[in-house]
């Protein structure tokens, strides 16, 4: 399963892009995920909710959106 990796790259993302923007907390990550791109969406949501941890992604959500190709990026953070 593939999809743990992704999480977690996924993750480390996330939590380097909070930190450059001085989120204390992320609430929310919206990844896009292409059809062509070989991740079953919902093992990425439950490998992303296993491993999230600490204080900045212990409660994020993961907002999957659905992209034509093979596209598979994180795409935006909410936080405070």
């Amino acid at each position: 399963m593939h999809e743990v990796s992704i999480a977690d790259a996924l993750l480390t993302e996330a939590s380097l892009a909070a930190a450059s923007h001085g989120l204390r907390a992320v609430n929310r990550v919206g990844v896009r995920v292409g059809r062509l791109s070989g991740v079953a969406a919902e093992a990425l949501a439950m490998a992303f909710e296993i491993l999230r941890e600490g204080p900045v992604l212990g409660r994020a959500v993961l907002d999957i959106e659905d992209a034509d190709g093979d596209d598979l990026r994180l795409a935006w953070l909410e936080g405070e």
